[in-house]
């Protein structure tokens, strides 16, 4: 598509959304109406709560990875988006506390630790819980401890705290199959951990003392974030799982409890912080769609409708239109499996 009729699409895409801002901006009005006498009935579909003090429950959900599977109408749950949406519950004022809920089995260091480290942010200015699902270890714990409290099912899944590389080797086969590796390299170990060749022990040196230096910063953001000593933490982190129960034992979880006892621990915090005689609304749906992001923006930074299209407008010129409007599965790109991996 060329650039005339990209900026084209983008135009028409603006007049159509500020029709739609009409009613929205009525709903924000409504909002603002019930926020002065006093309501603080809880709901999470109502888009008038962007427009009131209130907790908003974040998901992280599967593998962390580096990628954003979503589009400009998508509901998306991909890592990327949930990094987003703690940054934006870091900016938005209306936004009094986070309960992030967390479903993932781990997934890579550097991702893990991005998120780490935004919700060490966040809660600079308000209160972080972490409600554990069915599963979260490894990476999803990385991101867990971070939080002020953890709460988890007594038969939830965590712990695993360790990094693990993870490789195979295929030269057997390729011998039989008469498969002739041919390899032009700059460096010595350019080709480090290739499957058509055994490893050497240098090689194997090289890799360990890798995954030796993630896992001491592993070790110690648990050690900072559970106020452990970090020889403690050591001698629970061989990559074991535990339940929610064995974690409590252990001091890698605060309570045991569900989303809703966790929740409503939270609404506790947020009365005594800010003086409250009763329970802030809860919004728990979320999605990372256009009109999402135009609500927090407007609600957030108190611009008007006109500024907050022509910014996204601005931000959207430099992508490709498929690239906006189809989710990662259906574009023309690969993604690489990473080798190691907090799992």
């Amino acid at each position: 598509m060329s650039t005339d009729k990209k900026t084209n699409w983008i135009i028409w895409l603006i007049v159509g959304l500020c029709a739609l801002a009409i009613p929205v901006g009525l709903l924000g009005k409504a909002a603002k109406k019930d926020s002065d006498t006093g309501g603080a009935s809880e709901s999470s579909g109502d888009w008038s709560l962007k427009f009131k003090d209130r907790i908003k429950v974040i998901q992280l959900t599967g593998m962390i990875v580096d990628n954003e599977d979503e589009g400009l109408f998508s509901v998306a749950n991909s890592t990327e988006s949930t990094i987003k949406k703690i940054r934006k519950a870091t900016e938005n004022k209306k936004i009094k506390a986070v309960l992030l809920r967390i479903n993932s089995p781990g997934g890579t260091v550097a991702t893990s630790q991005e998120l780490n480290e935004a919700v060490l942010e966040l809660k600079k200015s308000k209160p972080v819980y972490a409600s554990m699902g069915d599963l979260a270890a490894s990476g999803g714990y990385y991101v867990a401890c971070a939080c002020d409290k953890i709460y988890a099912n007594p038969g939830t899944l965590t712990g695993s705290i360790g990094v693990i590389f993870n490789g195979m080797n295929f030269k057997g086969l390729a011998d039989k199959l008469g498969v002739t590796p041919q390899v032009i390299k700059s460096g010595l170990f350019k080709d480090i951990a290739s499957p058509y060749r055994p490893m050497t022990d240098e090689e194997k040196k090289i890799l360990q003392d890798l995954i030796n230096d993630s896992y001491d910063q592993f070790v110690t953001a648990v050690s900072t974030g559970r106020k452990m000593k970090v020889e403690d933490v050591k001698r629970i982190a061989d990559g074991r799982i535990y339940s929610g129960r064995q974690a409590k034992k252990l001091g890698l979880i605060d309570e045991l409890g569900s989303y809703q006892v966790a929740l409503k621990a939270l609404q506790s915090e947020c009365k005594a912080k800010y003086n409250l005689d009763h329970d802030l609304p809860v919004e728990e749906k979320s999605s990372s769609s256009l009109l999402e992001t135009l609500l927090d923006t407007s609600s957030m930074e108190g611009r008007s409708w006109i500024e907050s299209l022509a910014q996204f407008a601005a931000n959207q010129k430099s992508a490709g239109l498929a690239d906006q409007v189809l989710p990662l599965s259906l574009r023309a790109r690969f993604y690489n499996q990473p080798m190691w991996m907090m799992q």
